[in-house]
């Protein structure tokens, strides 16, 4: 049988692997992942470390689109989305002549909408909103 010095062993042990891959395990279930681009667990369906909630490959900017909102419907009109930008800019003045406060909580709906409408993954987002609500402690038994 063989011996190994030990500064043979530390030189093994710094030298990386090339081409190997780490084994991903789900954080939550603890089962591995198989899949090489998973985004969600395939046993319980949580996100994986590393999954994006904001997409990333977007046409336009997120905070300029909620800037031109603050004239209703420019922010939608800049995504090139012109029906949704007539129905924003309709849609709060309508709420606008009804009641100030109301228009003005509608516009900084439009807003938001114009800066997360598709800049979100909805995918990701609802995943985790199960995950913690599936983890909250429940309310203990009455007796």
């Amino acid at each position: 049988m063989a011996t190994r010095l030990p500064s043979a062993m530390r030189r093994l042990l710094s030298v990386p692997e090339t081409g190997a891959e780490l084994a991903r395990f789900c954080s939550q279930c603890g089962q591995p992942v198989v899949v090489f681009n998973a985004r969600f667990c395939k046993e319980c369906g949580a996100p994986l470390a590393g999954t994006p909630i904001m997409n990333r490959d977007l046409s336009w900017q997120p905070l300029v689109a909620a800037g031109l909102s603050l004239v209703p419907g420019l922010g939608h009109l800049y995504k090139r989305r012109p029906f949704a930008a007539i129905g924003w800019f309709f849609g709060v003045l309508i709420a606008y002549s009804i009641a100030q406060p109301f228009g003005l909580i509608l516009q900084l709906v439009c807003a938001a909408n114009a800066a997360l409408s598709g800049a979100l993954s909805e995918e990701a987002l609802v995943a985790r909103l199960r995950q913690r609500h599936n983890s909250s402690p429940s309310a203990p038994p009455s007796a």
